[in-house]
């Protein structure tokens, strides 16, 4: 009878333990997945000479060691993290430097050599990515790239054209660029990198935007927004409507050839399977007489060009690449169609000019 009962209670114990660990287990998975532990990272620091300029009591580049001392400090112990620079100590155009390969559990090492940089040089965007391309990139994984930089190329090299190769060569990454302090021109050219390099742009304007930017590049978190609560009139939500906007239009070159890159977002009314037309026609219009139906593109009679990508869900966004041939003025729409049972089209944007 002894026995009996001892063997219940371990039984008993047994079952409470793993439950327990099922639940913890529950609890923790996510908190551990913010991070993946089989992401491969490279940060490329600027450590250009204007790095060495005072920023909101400190130098642009002492915030920067800070921040990122931080947040390698934070990461799992086992994920893959290198480090490229330039500047550095190294005066002129030929500064980019491989500090560390990605390796699995180097974070300490990368932060070892970050605080050991000393900012002074140029700026060769260019050459930088190509160093991170021949040496860091691989056509079977994906690398997050971490980009932060006072500035833009200023050694008469074409990062784009650098981007566009690396793609056609089937490199895998995503290029996020964190930009100090970047003036209006400046930032449009960095913006125009990121979404090349299927990334984001991130405006650092104080030392507090770094903590914002990373939450939402490792840990994929938006920032809090203040709101005030609205007068209780207006509170009462408008009904959702059917739109498809073009967001902007950006250019690219990508060596002899130049290029341009649209942004769009959509929202529907149902949660369904959409599909984005685009549509490219020459800035003037040619006279016309045929009816044209409610909503649709009454400038398909002059298309230069059309693609089509399909969506799913009441919301998103999306990105398309096209060349077209220099000289020409040219301007774009969209339309939002409905795929569920019978084709019908929901929607129309406002053109825009592409220039």
């Amino acid at each position: 009878m002894r026995n009996r009962k001892e063997n219940l209670n371990k039984l008993f114990l047994d079952r409470f333990l793993f439950f327990v660990g099922c639940f913890l287990l529950l609890i923790l998975t996510p908190l551990l997945a913010q991070v993946q532990p089989n992401k491969r990272y490279v940060f490329i620091l600027d450590a250009s000479g204007s790095m060495s300029e005072r920023w909101d009591g400190k130098t642009r580049m002492a915030v920067a060691k800070e921040k990122l001392l931080q947040l390698l400090g934070g990461l799992p112990k086992d994920v893959s993290v290198g480090l490229v620079a330039y500047g550095n100590r190294i005066a002129g155009c030929s500064s980019a430097r491989l500090y560390h390969p990605i390796q699995k559990g180097a974070a300490s090492v990368v932060s070892q050599k970050i605080s050991s940089i000393v900012p002074a040089g140029s700026t060769p965007i260019a050459q930088t990515l190509s160093v991170v391309g021949e040496y860091l990139l691989s056509d079977v994984q994906d690398t997050e790239i971490i980009f932060i930089s006072d500035g833009v190329e200023s050694c008469d090299g074409d990062p784009k054209s650098v981007l566009y190769q690396l793609k056609q060569a089937g490199k895998k990454f995503r290029l996020q660029i964190l930009g100090i302090d970047i003036d209006p021109k400046g930032e449009e050219d960095l913006k125009r990198l990121s979404i090349l390099g299927n990334g984001n742009y991130y405006p650092l304007k104080r030392p507090e935007d770094y903590d914002s930017s990373f939450q939402r590049i490792f840990y994929h978190t938006e920032p809090e927004l203040i709101t005030t609560t609205p007068p209780k009139e207006s509170q009462t939500s408008l009904p959702r409507q059917n739109q498809i906007k073009i967001l902007n239009i950006l250019p690219y070159e990508d060596g002899s050839e130049s290029g341009y890159i649209l942004n769009y977002e959509y929202t529907g009314v149902t949660n369904t399977s959409y599909m984005v037309q685009l549509y490219l026609y020459p800035a003037e219009e040619k006279l016309r007489s045929f009816p044209v139906p409610p909503l649709r593109e009454r400038r398909m009679g002059d298309l230069a060009k059309h693609q089509i990508e399909f969506q799913l869900g009441p919301e998103g966004k999306g990105r398309w690449t096209f060349r077209l041939p220099t000289g020409k003025r040219m301007r774009a729409s969209a339309e939002l169609w409905d795929m569920t049972g019978i084709p019908k089209i929901l929607a129309l944007s406002e053109e825009k000019p592409v220039q």
